[in-house]
Protein backbone atom coordinates (compact mmCIF):
# COMPACT_ATOMS: atom_id res chain seq x y z
CA UNK A 1 0.00 0.00 0.00
CA UNK A 2 1.22 3.63 -0.80
CA UNK A 3 1.97 5.81 1.57
CA UNK A 4 -0.76 7.88 2.92
CA UNK A 5 -0.72 11.83 3.72
CA UNK A 6 -2.43 13.33 6.59
CA UNK A 7 -3.28 16.95 5.74
CA UNK A 8 -4.11 20.13 7.48
CA UNK A 9 -6.79 21.41 4.69
CA UNK A 10 -7.95 24.66 6.28
CA UNK A 11 -9.68 25.76 2.19
CA UNK A 12 -13.31 23.92 1.23
CA UNK A 13 -13.22 20.89 -0.94
CA UNK A 14 -13.41 20.91 -4.26
CA UNK A 15 -16.90 21.56 -5.80
CA UNK A 16 -17.92 18.00 -6.54
CA UNK A 17 -17.42 17.07 -3.18
CA UNK A 18 -20.54 15.62 -1.57
CA UNK A 19 -19.61 16.19 2.45
CA UNK A 20 -21.44 13.26 4.28
CA UNK A 21 -22.01 15.06 8.01
CA UNK A 22 -21.59 12.45 10.51
CA UNK A 23 -21.63 14.88 13.24
CA UNK A 24 -22.10 18.18 14.89
CA UNK A 25 -22.43 19.60 18.02
CA UNK A 26 -23.46 23.63 18.67
CA UNK A 27 -22.96 23.43 22.31
CA UNK A 28 -26.51 23.95 23.36
CA UNK A 29 -27.36 21.67 25.75
CA UNK A 30 -30.42 21.80 28.00
CA UNK A 31 -31.91 20.70 31.11
CA UNK A 32 -30.27 18.24 34.54
CA UNK A 33 -26.65 18.40 32.74
CA UNK A 34 -26.61 21.07 30.80
CA UNK A 35 -23.07 22.22 32.27
CA UNK A 36 -21.80 19.09 31.32
CA UNK A 37 -20.02 18.52 28.11
CA UNK A 38 -18.81 14.92 26.82
CA UNK A 39 -15.38 15.51 26.18
CA UNK A 40 -12.94 14.19 28.41
CA UNK A 41 -9.07 15.04 29.14
CA UNK A 42 -7.90 11.89 28.34
CA UNK A 43 -7.08 8.84 30.70
CA UNK A 44 -9.31 10.19 33.46
CA UNK A 45 -12.58 10.89 34.35
CA UNK A 46 -12.49 14.45 34.30
CA UNK A 47 -15.20 15.96 32.29
CA UNK A 48 -15.50 19.69 31.02
CA UNK A 49 -17.97 22.33 31.04
CA UNK A 50 -20.01 24.59 28.71
CA UNK A 51 -20.44 28.07 28.89
CA UNK A 52 -22.32 30.48 27.07
CA UNK A 53 -22.76 27.37 24.20
CA UNK A 54 -19.15 26.99 24.07
CA UNK A 55 -16.69 24.37 25.13
CA UNK A 56 -14.74 25.27 27.63
CA UNK A 57 -11.55 23.31 27.88
CA UNK A 58 -9.20 25.16 30.85
CA UNK A 59 -5.82 23.61 30.65
CA UNK A 60 -3.32 22.50 27.72
CA UNK A 61 -4.46 19.20 27.65
CA UNK A 62 -5.66 16.21 25.39
CA UNK A 63 -8.77 15.70 25.07
CA UNK A 64 -11.56 13.03 24.15
CA UNK A 65 -15.21 13.67 22.76
CA UNK A 66 -17.27 10.92 23.96
CA UNK A 67 -20.63 11.64 21.87
CA UNK A 68 -17.83 13.04 18.79
CA UNK A 69 -17.78 9.30 18.07
CA UNK A 70 -18.36 7.81 14.57
CA UNK A 71 -19.20 3.98 15.20
CA UNK A 72 -18.88 1.00 12.78
CA UNK A 73 -16.45 -0.26 10.52
CA UNK A 74 -14.81 2.72 8.45
CA UNK A 75 -13.44 1.93 4.90
CA UNK A 76 -9.38 2.49 3.84
CA UNK A 77 -9.21 5.45 2.03
CA UNK A 78 -12.24 7.25 3.65
CA UNK A 79 -11.69 10.63 3.83
CA UNK A 80 -12.81 12.44 6.50
CA UNK A 81 -12.81 16.60 7.94
CA UNK A 82 -12.77 17.51 11.89
CA UNK A 83 -13.59 21.28 12.00
CA UNK A 84 -14.11 23.66 15.11
CA UNK A 85 -13.90 27.28 15.91
CA UNK A 86 -11.91 28.45 19.02
CA UNK A 87 -13.47 31.75 20.23
CA UNK A 88 -9.98 32.71 22.37
CA UNK A 89 -6.76 33.62 20.90
CA UNK A 90 -5.10 30.43 22.33
CA UNK A 91 -3.33 28.01 19.26
CA UNK A 92 -5.12 24.20 19.08
CA UNK A 93 -4.54 21.15 17.43
CA UNK A 94 -7.49 18.57 16.65
CA UNK A 95 -7.31 15.31 15.32
CA UNK A 96 -8.36 12.06 15.48
CA UNK A 97 -7.84 8.94 17.14
CA UNK A 98 -8.30 5.99 14.77
CA UNK A 99 -9.07 2.01 15.97
CA UNK A 100 -8.26 0.24 13.92
CA UNK A 101 -9.94 -3.41 13.01
CA UNK A 102 -6.68 -4.97 14.85
CA UNK A 103 -7.74 -2.99 17.57
CA UNK A 104 -4.66 -1.16 17.82
CA UNK A 105 -5.48 2.92 18.72
CA UNK A 106 -3.49 5.12 16.36
CA UNK A 107 -3.68 9.38 16.64
CA UNK A 108 -3.33 11.63 13.67
CA UNK A 109 -3.04 15.44 14.59
CA UNK A 110 -3.03 18.99 12.72
CA UNK A 111 -0.89 21.61 12.83
CA UNK A 112 -1.00 24.03 15.69
CA UNK A 113 -3.99 26.79 14.40
CA UNK A 114 -6.11 29.50 15.98
CA UNK A 115 -9.43 30.28 15.32
CA UNK A 116 -11.82 28.21 12.67
CA UNK A 117 -9.81 25.28 12.31
CA UNK A 118 -10.00 22.01 10.14
CA UNK A 119 -8.40 18.86 9.87
CA UNK A 120 -8.50 16.39 6.88
CA UNK A 121 -7.39 12.83 6.80
CA UNK A 122 -7.43 9.85 4.48
CA UNK A 123 -8.10 6.62 6.81
CA UNK A 124 -4.58 4.04 5.92
CA UNK A 125 -6.50 1.43 6.73
CA UNK A 126 -10.15 0.44 7.84
CA UNK A 127 -11.25 0.86 11.40
CA UNK A 128 -13.91 0.21 13.71
CA UNK A 129 -14.28 3.48 15.14
CA UNK A 130 -13.63 6.99 14.97
CA UNK A 131 -12.72 9.42 18.19
CA UNK A 132 -12.54 13.07 17.95
CA UNK A 133 -9.42 15.09 20.19
CA UNK A 134 -8.68 17.99 20.76
CA UNK A 135 -5.10 19.17 22.08
CA UNK A 136 -5.00 22.88 23.78
CA UNK A 137 -7.32 25.03 25.80
CA UNK A 138 -9.73 27.58 24.78
CA UNK A 139 -13.50 27.84 24.17
CA UNK A 140 -14.54 25.58 20.96
CA UNK A 141 -17.86 25.74 19.53
CA UNK A 142 -19.40 24.44 16.19
CA UNK A 143 -17.82 20.91 16.10
CA UNK A 144 -18.29 18.95 12.49
CA UNK A 145 -17.43 16.03 11.38
CA UNK A 146 -18.04 15.51 7.94
CA UNK A 147 -17.10 12.46 5.10
CA UNK A 148 -15.57 13.82 1.54
CA UNK A 149 -17.07 11.87 -1.46
CA UNK A 150 -17.28 13.28 -4.86
CA UNK A 151 -20.31 11.22 -5.82
CA UNK A 152 -19.75 11.30 -9.34
CA UNK A 153 -17.46 8.89 -8.61
CA UNK A 154 -17.84 5.29 -7.94
CA UNK A 155 -15.52 2.08 -6.78
CA UNK A 156 -17.23 -1.43 -7.31
CA UNK A 157 -15.85 -4.54 -6.11
CA UNK A 158 -15.57 -7.58 -8.98
CA UNK A 159 -17.02 -9.41 -7.06
CA UNK A 160 -18.20 -7.82 -4.61
CA UNK A 161 -19.59 -10.73 -2.43
CA UNK A 162 -18.62 -14.67 -2.50
CA UNK A 163 -19.93 -17.83 -0.76
CA UNK A 164 -18.19 -20.14 -1.45
CA UNK A 165 -16.91 -23.99 -0.45
CA UNK A 166 -13.29 -23.74 -1.71
CA UNK A 167 -11.35 -21.86 -2.97
CA UNK A 168 -12.94 -17.50 -4.14
CA UNK A 169 -12.51 -16.28 -7.28
CA UNK A 170 -9.80 -13.31 -7.41
CA UNK A 171 -11.26 -9.92 -6.41
CA UNK A 172 -10.89 -6.96 -9.11
CA UNK A 173 -11.54 -3.34 -8.16
CA UNK A 174 -13.24 -0.61 -10.69
CA UNK A 175 -13.13 3.04 -11.12
CA UNK A 176 -16.22 4.41 -12.18
CA UNK A 177 -17.13 8.21 -12.88
CA UNK A 178 -20.90 9.48 -13.86
CA UNK A 179 -21.90 5.75 -14.00
CA UNK A 180 -19.17 5.11 -16.73
CA UNK A 181 -16.10 2.41 -16.48
CA UNK A 182 -12.87 4.72 -16.35
CA UNK A 183 -10.05 2.45 -18.10
CA UNK A 184 -7.49 1.60 -16.24
CA UNK A 185 -9.08 3.45 -13.07
CA UNK A 186 -6.52 4.19 -10.69
CA UNK A 187 -7.70 2.24 -7.24
CA UNK A 188 -5.57 1.65 -4.03
CA UNK A 189 -5.97 -1.77 -2.85
CA UNK A 190 -5.41 -3.00 0.39
CA UNK A 191 -6.75 -6.28 1.26
CA UNK A 192 -10.31 -6.81 0.14
CA UNK A 193 -10.75 -2.74 0.04
CA UNK A 194 -10.24 -0.74 -2.79
CA UNK A 195 -10.08 2.81 -2.84
CA UNK A 196 -9.87 6.24 -5.34
CA UNK A 197 -8.19 8.54 -3.05
CA UNK A 198 -8.72 12.03 -4.63
CA UNK A 199 -12.62 11.53 -4.71
CA UNK A 200 -12.80 9.20 -1.26
CA UNK A 201 -15.02 6.69 -3.35
CA UNK A 202 -14.30 3.63 -1.75
CA UNK A 203 -15.40 -0.27 -1.83
CA UNK A 204 -15.02 -3.34 0.09
CA UNK A 205 -15.42 -7.16 -1.30
CA UNK A 206 -16.46 -9.68 1.25
CA UNK A 207 -15.15 -13.93 1.06
CA UNK A 208 -17.77 -16.51 2.91
CA UNK A 209 -17.09 -19.66 3.64
CA UNK A 210 -19.93 -22.09 3.45
CA UNK A 211 -22.19 -24.30 1.73
CA UNK A 212 -23.42 -22.85 -1.61
CA UNK A 213 -25.56 -26.28 -2.67
CA UNK A 214 -29.09 -25.32 -1.35
CA UNK A 215 -28.54 -21.66 -3.22
CA UNK A 216 -27.37 -23.00 -6.26
CA UNK A 217 -30.35 -25.05 -6.78
CA UNK A 218 -32.78 -22.63 -6.28
CA UNK A 219 -30.74 -20.01 -8.22
CA UNK A 220 -29.90 -22.24 -11.31
CA UNK A 221 -33.54 -22.35 -12.43
CA UNK A 222 -33.39 -18.45 -12.72
CA UNK A 223 -32.70 -16.99 -16.43
CA UNK A 224 -32.42 -13.39 -16.83
CA UNK A 225 -33.14 -12.25 -20.64
CA UNK A 226 -31.60 -9.10 -20.58
CA UNK A 227 -29.29 -7.59 -17.43
CA UNK A 228 -31.23 -5.86 -14.65
CA UNK A 229 -30.85 -3.61 -12.10
CA UNK A 230 -32.67 -4.05 -8.35
CA UNK A 231 -33.17 -1.57 -5.85
CA UNK A 232 -33.44 -2.81 -2.36
CA UNK A 233 -35.49 -0.19 -0.11
CA UNK A 234 -35.53 -1.82 3.13
CA UNK A 235 -34.81 -0.75 7.49
CA UNK A 236 -32.39 -2.40 9.66
CA UNK A 237 -32.83 -6.04 8.66
CA UNK A 238 -31.45 -5.06 5.28
CA UNK A 239 -28.99 -2.22 6.07
CA UNK A 240 -27.00 -4.00 8.71
CA UNK A 241 -23.97 -6.58 7.62
CA UNK A 242 -24.45 -5.01 4.55
CA UNK A 243 -21.48 -5.88 1.93
CA UNK A 244 -22.33 -9.71 3.12
CA UNK A 245 -26.06 -9.64 3.81
CA UNK A 246 -29.32 -11.62 2.57
CA UNK A 247 -29.07 -8.86 -0.72
CA UNK A 248 -25.69 -9.44 -1.40
CA UNK A 249 -26.22 -12.97 -1.44
CA UNK A 250 -28.79 -13.17 -3.93
CA UNK A 251 -26.71 -10.64 -6.13
CA UNK A 252 -24.29 -13.17 -6.18
CA UNK A 253 -25.97 -16.40 -6.98
CA UNK A 254 -28.20 -14.80 -9.49
CA UNK A 255 -24.63 -13.41 -11.39
CA UNK A 256 -23.19 -17.20 -10.85
CA UNK A 257 -25.89 -18.48 -13.49
CA UNK A 258 -26.25 -15.01 -15.51
CA UNK A 259 -22.85 -14.01 -15.81
CA UNK A 260 -22.34 -9.98 -15.49
CA UNK A 261 -26.51 -9.88 -15.45
CA UNK A 262 -27.35 -8.96 -12.45
CA UNK A 263 -26.56 -5.74 -10.06
CA UNK A 264 -28.36 -5.22 -7.03
CA UNK A 265 -28.21 -1.51 -5.03
CA UNK A 266 -29.16 -1.46 -1.76
CA UNK A 267 -30.57 1.47 0.07
CA UNK A 268 -31.98 0.08 3.05
CA UNK A 269 -31.71 2.85 6.15
CA UNK A 270 -31.45 1.46 9.52
CA UNK A 271 -34.82 2.66 11.55
CA UNK A 272 -36.68 3.31 8.72
CA UNK A 273 -40.12 2.26 8.23
CA UNK A 274 -42.48 3.53 5.13
CA UNK A 275 -42.73 7.10 6.42
CA UNK A 276 -39.22 7.82 6.42
CA UNK A 277 -38.66 6.26 3.10
CA UNK A 278 -41.18 9.10 1.60
CA UNK A 279 -39.88 11.59 3.17
CA UNK A 280 -36.58 11.09 2.17
CA UNK A 281 -37.78 10.12 -1.37
CA UNK A 282 -39.68 13.60 -0.86
CA UNK A 283 -36.00 15.66 -0.34
CA UNK A 284 -36.38 15.40 3.83
CA UNK A 285 -32.26 15.65 4.53
CA UNK A 286 -32.57 15.44 8.64
CA UNK A 287 -32.19 12.12 10.38
CA UNK A 288 -28.94 9.76 10.45
CA UNK A 289 -29.45 8.68 6.98
CA UNK A 290 -30.63 12.15 5.08
CA UNK A 291 -27.86 11.33 3.05
CA UNK A 292 -28.42 7.91 1.91
CA UNK A 293 -30.47 8.64 -1.26
CA UNK A 294 -28.34 11.58 -2.21
CA UNK A 295 -27.36 9.45 -5.62
CA UNK A 296 -29.90 7.01 -5.87
CA UNK A 297 -31.48 7.73 -9.20
CA UNK A 298 -27.80 8.41 -10.68
CA UNK A 299 -29.26 5.32 -12.83
CA UNK A 300 -32.57 3.38 -13.43
CA UNK A 301 -33.50 0.03 -11.94
CA UNK A 302 -35.80 -2.71 -13.28
CA UNK A 303 -36.98 -4.12 -10.18
CA UNK A 304 -37.09 -3.28 -6.91
CA UNK A 305 -37.66 -5.06 -3.25
CA UNK A 306 -39.56 -3.51 -0.27
CA UNK A 307 -38.63 -4.99 2.73
CA UNK A 308 -40.11 -3.45 5.67
CA UNK A 309 -42.46 -3.94 8.55
CA UNK A 310 -40.58 -3.89 12.00
CA UNK A 311 -40.23 -0.28 12.90
CA UNK A 312 -43.72 0.69 11.29
CA UNK A 313 -45.56 -2.64 13.35
CA UNK A 314 -43.76 -1.52 17.13
CA UNK A 315 -46.53 -0.18 19.31
CA UNK A 316 -45.94 1.63 22.28
CA UNK A 317 -46.53 0.59 25.73
CA UNK A 318 -48.21 3.63 26.67
CA UNK A 319 -51.65 2.25 25.05
CA UNK A 320 -50.50 -1.29 25.62
CA UNK A 321 -49.48 -1.83 22.50
CA UNK A 322 -52.51 -1.91 20.42
CA UNK A 323 -51.72 0.21 17.83
CA UNK A 324 -48.51 0.11 15.44
CA UNK A 325 -46.95 2.91 15.13
CA UNK A 326 -47.49 3.05 11.45
CA UNK A 327 -51.32 1.63 11.91
CA UNK A 328 -52.99 -0.06 8.48
CA UNK A 329 -54.64 2.87 7.72
CA UNK A 330 -51.31 4.93 7.34
CA UNK A 331 -49.20 2.66 6.12
CA UNK A 332 -51.70 1.87 3.25
CA UNK A 333 -51.29 5.57 2.46
CA UNK A 334 -47.71 6.40 2.19
CA UNK A 335 -47.25 2.98 -0.26
CA UNK A 336 -49.71 4.09 -2.47
CA UNK A 337 -46.94 6.83 -2.62
CA UNK A 338 -44.02 5.13 -2.25
CA UNK A 339 -45.54 2.77 -5.57
CA UNK A 340 -46.32 5.98 -7.75
CA UNK A 341 -42.84 7.28 -7.05
CA UNK A 342 -40.81 3.76 -8.08
CA UNK A 343 -43.34 3.54 -10.56
CA UNK A 344 -42.82 6.85 -11.85
CA UNK A 345 -38.87 6.00 -12.08
CA UNK A 346 -39.55 3.56 -14.76
CA UNK A 347 -39.35 0.38 -12.33
CA UNK A 348 -41.51 -2.05 -14.28
CA UNK A 349 -40.95 -5.09 -11.28
CA UNK A 350 -42.28 -4.29 -7.80
CA UNK A 351 -41.87 -6.81 -5.15
CA UNK A 352 -43.62 -6.28 -2.16
CA UNK A 353 -41.97 -8.57 0.90
CA UNK A 354 -43.42 -9.10 4.26
CA UNK A 355 -42.34 -8.42 7.05
CA UNK A 356 -39.60 -11.19 8.61
CA UNK A 357 -41.30 -13.03 11.17
CA UNK A 358 -39.93 -11.99 14.96
CA UNK A 359 -39.16 -14.26 17.98
CA UNK A 360 -41.96 -12.70 20.17
CA UNK A 361 -41.21 -14.30 23.18
CA UNK A 362 -38.03 -12.65 23.63
CA UNK A 363 -39.21 -9.41 22.47
CA UNK A 364 -41.99 -9.60 24.83
CA UNK A 365 -39.77 -10.74 27.45
CA UNK A 366 -37.18 -7.82 26.83
CA UNK A 367 -40.51 -5.61 27.24
CA UNK A 368 -41.32 -7.00 30.20
CA UNK A 369 -38.48 -5.56 31.80
CA UNK A 370 -38.59 -2.03 30.72
CA UNK A 371 -40.58 0.17 33.67
CA UNK A 372 -40.44 3.37 31.46
CA UNK A 373 -42.92 3.48 28.63
CA UNK A 374 -41.70 2.01 25.79
CA UNK A 375 -41.80 0.36 21.98
CA UNK A 376 -42.37 -3.02 21.59
CA UNK A 377 -41.32 -4.70 18.35
CA UNK A 378 -42.51 -8.26 16.84
CA UNK A 379 -45.81 -8.55 17.75
CA UNK A 380 -47.86 -11.06 15.57
CA UNK A 381 -50.78 -9.08 15.15
CA UNK A 382 -49.42 -5.83 13.87
CA UNK A 383 -47.08 -7.95 11.35
CA UNK A 384 -50.24 -9.93 9.99
CA UNK A 385 -52.03 -6.74 9.79
CA UNK A 386 -49.04 -4.94 8.29
CA UNK A 387 -48.60 -7.70 5.77
CA UNK A 388 -52.07 -8.07 4.85
CA UNK A 389 -52.41 -4.40 3.61
CA UNK A 390 -49.02 -5.65 1.11
CA UNK A 391 -51.52 -8.36 -0.38
CA UNK A 392 -54.17 -5.71 -1.42
CA UNK A 393 -52.22 -3.29 -2.44
CA UNK A 394 -50.43 -6.15 -5.00
CA UNK A 395 -53.56 -6.99 -6.18
CA UNK A 396 -54.92 -3.42 -6.65
CA UNK A 397 -51.62 -2.79 -8.72
CA UNK A 398 -50.79 -5.69 -10.28
CA UNK A 399 -47.44 -5.63 -8.06
CA UNK A 400 -45.87 -8.77 -6.30
CA UNK A 401 -46.14 -9.68 -2.79
CA UNK A 402 -43.23 -12.63 -1.63
CA UNK A 403 -44.61 -13.94 1.67
CA UNK A 404 -41.49 -14.10 4.10
CA UNK A 405 -43.53 -14.07 7.30
CA UNK A 406 -45.22 -17.54 6.76
CA UNK A 407 -42.35 -19.76 5.93
CA UNK A 408 -40.01 -18.13 8.66
CA UNK A 409 -43.08 -18.31 11.20
CA UNK A 410 -43.01 -22.43 10.13
CA UNK A 411 -39.18 -22.67 10.74
CA UNK A 412 -38.76 -25.21 13.77
CA UNK A 413 -35.53 -23.31 15.20
CA UNK A 414 -36.25 -19.93 14.14
CA UNK A 415 -34.18 -18.42 16.80
CA UNK A 416 -31.27 -19.12 15.02
CA UNK A 417 -32.12 -16.80 12.57
CA UNK A 418 -32.75 -14.25 14.61
CA UNK A 419 -30.44 -12.05 16.83
CA UNK A 420 -30.50 -13.69 20.20
CA UNK A 421 -30.39 -10.20 22.38
CA UNK A 422 -33.40 -8.61 20.08
CA UNK A 423 -35.34 -11.36 18.62
CA UNK A 424 -35.98 -9.81 15.18
CA UNK A 425 -32.47 -8.38 13.08
CA UNK A 426 -31.16 -10.86 11.37
CA UNK A 427 -28.46 -13.70 12.45
CA UNK A 428 -25.76 -14.98 8.93
CA UNK A 429 -28.45 -18.06 9.12
CA UNK A 430 -31.05 -15.12 8.92
CA UNK A 431 -29.52 -13.72 6.04
CA UNK A 432 -29.26 -17.47 4.21
CA UNK A 433 -32.58 -18.41 4.98
CA UNK A 434 -34.22 -14.79 3.29
CA UNK A 435 -31.63 -15.04 0.58
CA UNK A 436 -32.59 -18.34 -0.24
CA UNK A 437 -36.37 -17.90 0.37
CA UNK A 438 -35.84 -14.68 -2.68
CA UNK A 439 -34.10 -16.75 -4.99
CA UNK A 440 -36.51 -19.57 -4.61
CA UNK A 441 -39.28 -16.65 -4.91
CA UNK A 442 -37.30 -15.50 -7.99
CA UNK A 443 -37.45 -19.09 -9.84
CA UNK A 444 -40.82 -19.86 -8.50
CA UNK A 445 -42.43 -16.55 -10.37
CA UNK A 446 -40.42 -17.77 -13.54
CA UNK A 447 -39.35 -14.59 -14.52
Amino acid sequence: MKKMLFTLCLAAAFAASADITLYADSYKRKGGSAKTAPWRIINTAKYMSIEDNTLALKEDKRYLSATGVIRGEQPFGGKFRFSIENTEPNSYKIGILLRGLDMKDTFFYSGPQTGKGSFEVTLPRGARRIELVISGKGKFKNAKVVRIVDSSYRVEADPAYQLVKGEAAPVKFKLFHNEKEVPDGKVEVSGLEGAHMPSGATARAWIEKGDPAPFDAAAQKIKLEKPVNILYIGDSLTHFDIGHNHVDRVGYFLNKYNPGKAKVWNYACGGDDICRIVDRLNGKKSGRWGYRYNDLWNRSYDWAFVFLGHNDTKASSKNDYRIAVVPPEKQRVLYEELIKKLQAKGIKRIILMSSSSSNFELCKANSDKIKRIHNRFGDPVHQEAFNKVLTELAEKHGLEYMDLYTPMKAVPDKAKLLNPNDGVHLTPAGHDFVALETLKYLSAAGK
